[in-house]
């Protein structure tokens, strides 16, 4: 489905000093899978220009910044252009940044500012320039229309290897299918969910049933009080439990484990690891299967597996096994490949990390060797 999305991009820029770059631009956008979007796009509108330029810009995928000859018309109310000030914005939003910059030394007299205030704007250009190098950006350099094509294909190319996974367009036809698959898998779920729930409900009207009968047949003098059964606390908690906040009736599942706090001793510490550095850090866990390669665990961006065996493979894949089963991480997408934290597994794991004193600031390898020696 990767390749089938279609990311926008805000191309930001001086306009009458730079019009062939940015249609060239638009171009090299469209040839690489992306929809350009500028002030080119703009129309009259019940409102002020800027609350047009930021909610276009709050709809992109990224932002990309031009920087030519001239610094641009200045806005009265912050003093600076008005290219800087949708430069700012883009970085406050989070947007991912991309940025070509004119050589200075291939820029002509002629292509620079003028009027009165000309110097004091190439002077705000040279600061915003640097700033914006500065700034941890993706920045290249161009010095023609040519050089300009040649850097932009790549820079659009590599943006997208690294953009977030729910960022993009894609047709609806081409994930109706997905939809669907992902609307059954809900509706199965429910129906198991509601014939368990049944039969608890059944199991229940039963229990009740045969008490009543018993309590009918002391009253006919047919049973002492000494043969009626006691219900034992042991009982009550099989019958009625509560678990992340709602209230289960009946037995569980025989072969489900149930781990408490009281349990540390009982947790493998592969997956007391495993939660522990998935809550510290994005509070998820990757399961990567690549083809004529183990399955590989990671999270945070940490690789748990010491090698590239099936046996590491094996071990790790148990240890998130467990957790799922327990229900401290649940999985997310239809895909079977990212887990999330449930707010179980958050207490659980910020208890095992202190009563383990896991220190995480370490690589999960280096930590592991202190519990495995």
């Amino acid at each position: 489905m990767k390749n089938r999305r279609k990311f926008s991009i805000f191309i930001s820029s001086t306009y009458e000093d730079l019009k062939k770059e940015r249609q060239a631009l638009v171009g090299v956008a469209l040839e690489n899978n992306f929809i350009p979007v500028g002030m080119e796009q703009f129309h009259a509108a019940p409102t002020s220009q800027w609350n047009v330029i930021t909610k276009m810009i709050d709809e992109c995928d990224f932002y990309l910044l031009v920087i030519g000859a001239r610094y641009g018309s200045i806005d009265e109310e912050t003093g600076i252009s008005y290219t800087e000030k949708e430069y700012n914005y883009a970085k406050t939003k989070g947007l991912p940044v991309l940025v070509l910059i004119k050589q200075p030394s291939a820029i002509s007299e002629s292509e620079k500012d003028t009027g009165n205030d000309k110097y004091d704007k190439m002077k705000k250009l040279d600061e915003f320039r640097e700033k914006v190098k500065n700034d941890k950006n993706t920045v290249d350099f161009f010095t023609d229309l040519n050089s300009l094509k040649y850097v932009a294909s790549p820079t659009f190319r590599n943006a997208v290897n690294y953009v977030d996974d729910n960022a993009g367009w894609v047709r609806y036809r081409d994930i109706v299918d997905i939809i669907n698959e992902e609307a059954e898998g809900r509706n199965k779920a429910n129906t198991e969910l509601g014939e368990h729930q049944q039969k608890m409900l059944d199991d229940m009207k039963e229990m009740f049933s045969q008490f009543y009968s018993r309590l009918t047949d002391l009253e006919n003098n047919q049973l002492t009080l000494k043969e009626i059964p006691t219900a034992t606390s042991e009982d009550i908690k099989k019958l009625f439990q509560v678990e992340d906040n709602t209230l289960i009736i009946g037995n569980p599942e025989e072969n489900k484990s149930v781990v408490g706090l009281d349990d540390v001793g009982n947790i493998p510490v592969d997956s007391a690891f495993l939660l522990v550095y998935a809550a510290d850090g994005d509070g998820q866990i990757l399961k990567i299967r690549t083809l004529g390669s183990p399955t590989q665990i990671f999270t945070s961006g940490k690789q748990f597996m010491a090698d590239n065996s099936k046996r590491e493979s094996a071990r790790w894949e148990e240890a998130l096994d467990r957790l799922i089963e327990w229900g401290w991480v649940k999985a997310v997408g239809y895909k079977g490949e990212i887990f999330e934290l449930t707010g179980t597994g958050y207490s659980k794991a910020d208890w095992l990390k202190n009563n383990m004193a896991i220190d995480t600031s370490k690589e999960p390898l280096d930590e592991l060797k202190e519990f495995e020696d």
